[in-house]
């Protein structure tokens, strides 16, 4: 822990502990990297609004890092067999799938990546909120303040996800006009689901985005609405939530019972990938605005995203002198990110667009034909 008041260095300094965060940090701690301190605002675990799916990408992308075991030792958790699409129109069709996809509350997933980060040594600092970034007399981010506490470090990572309005405006560089997504989720036991089914509404009012119910495992399904901020006409998210449950799930609910209460939040996403680092900060995940479009599906952005900050990071060190990081071994993350993300983000925000089209009711329409099928497994699988 850092004591009232102390100033602690270090080499690099994570701010965040989600899936961008810890994946970061078990990546340079597992490459023998120990100079670095992982820090977020809340203890763990910690209560995170989001649907929690667990995309082929996701799978794919832990198997790459062999962490795969990771996933079926966390309970309790859902195993997706079918998609049941709701369109435009009302009509209905449910797809069988053998993608690897899941759900698992984030409070358990998130944890888990933290575990596997501490324990290869990472050091974790809770409840360190940090209000500013630090600069040099050259402009450069030197470490954070959390008002009382102080780390200086010689690169840092913002792994803050969509919560970074403040940081936003004052030291990143991304200045394109935000097109937020909001979003409302709740918890409910005893819902009237179908093993192993997801539902995906796509009311009219959302489009390009949608409402959902996806199932957690020990008969607790979340629901839930997502949609850009333009689309809620002058509404409230939580408005809007409850009008899709009335219209939706009125009758399924009467027999469940609300889990706490629900929550909304907001996730940064874009087309493609523009500007994650710049004076010595690098931006992984929905900080740096990586999030499919399409889906708002960003668990695995953010893990990928957080090793490749990881790996530019060890070649920085590597390429500098004494404690001084290499500066073009770090800019290179936003190439890296680029070759890794572009092509996806660029495919997301396309399906995105044909959602809002009449091409979107006709392939719900043809979704017999494989062609169809193969298309909406792909976008939602963020394949």
């Amino acid at each position: 822990m850092i004591a009232h008041n102390e100033i602690v260095k270090t080499k690099v300094l994570i701010i965040g502990a989600g899936p961008s965060g810890s994946m970061a940090a078990y990546r340079l701690a597992s490459r023998g990297f120990k100079d670095l301190i992982l820090v977020d605002r809340s203890e763990f675990p910690r209560v995170k609004p989001c649907a929690g799916g667990i995309s082929p990408s996701s799978h794919r992308f832990l198997e790459k890092m062999g962490l795969d075991h990771l996933l079926s030792g966390l309970q309790p958790g859902a195993v997706m067999r079918r998609m049941r699409f709701i369109g435009p129109r009302g009509q209905s069709i449910v797809m069988s799938t053998n993608l690897k996809a899941m759900t698992i509350n984030r409070t358990i997933f998130d944890t888990a990546l933290l575990d596997i980060a501490r324990e290869r040594g990472v050091i974790f600092v809770p409840r360190f909120m940090a209000r500013e970034l630090i600069r040099d007399d050259r402009g450069r981010i030197v470490g954070a303040t959390d008002g009382d506490r102080r780390i200086e470090a010689a690169v840092t990572i913002l792994a803050t996800g969509g919560h970074n309005k403040n940081f936003r405006e004052k030291y990143l560089t991304d200045t394109r006009p935000l097109r937020l997504i909001y979003s409302r989720i709740g918890w409910w036991k005893g819902f009237d689901l179908e093993d192993g089914t997801m539902e995906m509404v796509f009311d009219r009012d959302m489009l390009p985005h949608y409402g959902w119910v996806f199932p957690e495992g020990n008969g607790v399904v979340n629901i839930g609405v997502c949609l850009y901020e333009d689309r809620l006409k002058g509404r409230n998210v939580s408005d809007v939530f409850d009008m899709f449950l009335r219209k939706y799930y009125a009758r399924r609910l009467a027999g469940a019972t609300q889990i706490g209460n629900s929550m909304s939040y907001v996730i940064n996403t874009s087309g493609r990938v523009r500007h994650v680092y710049a004076n010595g900060m690098l931006c992984a995940g929905e900080a740096g605005r990586m999030c499919n479009p399409a889906t708002a599906e960003g668990i695995s952005y953010a893990m990928e995203s957080g090793v490749l900050a990881a790996d530019a990071v060890m070649l920085a060190f590597e390429r500098g002198s004494g404690s001084a990081p290499d500066e073009k071994s770090l800019a290179y993350y936003e190439t890296m990110c680029r070759k890794a993300f572009n092509l996806r983000l660029g495919r997301a925000a396309l399906f995105s667009r044909a959602i809002v089209s009449p091409l979107f009711n006709l392939m719900i329409s043809l979704s017999t034909t494989k062609f169809c099928r193969r298309i909406i497994n792909r976008r939602f699988g963020d394949g």
